[in-house]
């Protein structure tokens, strides 16, 4: 969760100085994966508490809501995504591509050194396999970054910034 918060940050800023909609959408995704990291340890912890008279199923419910509300989450990252996408296109701006490779390629390896890390406990709890499922949807949004900075690079089409964007929000 530290690595991921981190790289969060850098990804913003990132995004933000070399204008690049495709960072920006893939920094929101990294918030959803922080935000699902927090919820699953918050869910595995309360989730583990013993059954008592009140809640006679105990307290593993919370963690199928703390499912439920990642779900949301990410729809809602997906949709602000999409629509800044179609903004884009109607008014195209410059992105700095050597900037964005640097930025995703790091993300690529935080992405890697975060699945490896998640590995071991997702088939432990559902939340913890939901967060180690949008890890790996993040580092295919880090992987489409590097092709469309390499498209970007190589054509000076700035169009793929958007569409790279729309790729990682659907």
């Amino acid at each position: 969760m530290a690595l991921t918060s981190i790289y969060l940050v850098a990804e913003v800023i990132g995004a933000f100085v070399l204008n690049s909609l495709a960072l920006l959408s893939d920094a929101a995704l990294m918030m959803t994966d922080v935000a699902a990291l927090a919820i699953a340890l918050l869910a595995i912890r309360i989730g583990q508490r013993p059954a008592d008279d009140k809640r006679t199923f105990g307290y593993k419910r919370f963690e199928i809501l703390a499912a439920a509300f990642n779900a949301l989450l990410l729809f809602a990252v997906a949709i602000y995504v999409l629509v800044e996408a179609v903004q884009r296109f109607r008014e195209p701006e410059s992105v700095e591509s050597t900037g964005m490779m640097i930025v995703a390629t790091v993300g690529l390896v935080v992405n890697l050194v975060s699945i490896r890390l998640l590995t071991a406990g997702k088939d432990a709890s559902m939340n913890v396999k939901g967060a180690y499922l949008e890890v790996w949807a993040d580092m295919i949004g880090s992987v489409g970054v590097i092709a469309g900075v390499l498209a970007i690079r190589f054509t000076g089409w700035t169009w793929v910034d958007p569409v790279v964007a729309i790729g990682i929000g659907l």
